[in-house]
């Protein structure tokens, strides 16, 4: 399954980051191949829009699943209206943390 992981930085190592559409960076996991691609969150010095755009990119990359920590309402529901499902994860550590706590729910 391919997810997004909302995060500090660009590697399985980072911060995970709890706000969807300001966080700094989407974290693009392959989880049944590994494959990891780390994109900047250009969106995040907008003021507009903000969350419809960060969901057209994940929409655009054919992710199957979002991971954060909160999410506004119009983004949560543009995902939902997408058929990609949100999982949320309330605790501090690292992408790989949020990733693994996630796959075991």
């Amino acid at each position: 399954m391919k997810v997004c992981i909302t995060a500090q930085g660009p590697s399985l190592e980072s911060a995970f980051e709890h706000h969807f559409a300001r966080a700094p960076y989407f974290i693009f996991y392959d989880t049944r191949t590994g494959k990891l691609d780390a994109v900047r969150n250009g969106f995040v010095v907008s003021d507009a829009k903000i969350g419809q755009n960060a969901v057209k990119l994940l929409k655009m990359n054919g992710l199957e699943a979002v991971i954060t920590g909160e999410i506004g309402e119009n983004a949560a529901d543009l995902l939902k209206g997408a058929g990609i499902p949100i999982h949320i994860f309330s605790g501090t550590g690292t992408v790989k943390d949020a990733l693994g706590a996630t796959a075991t729910e």
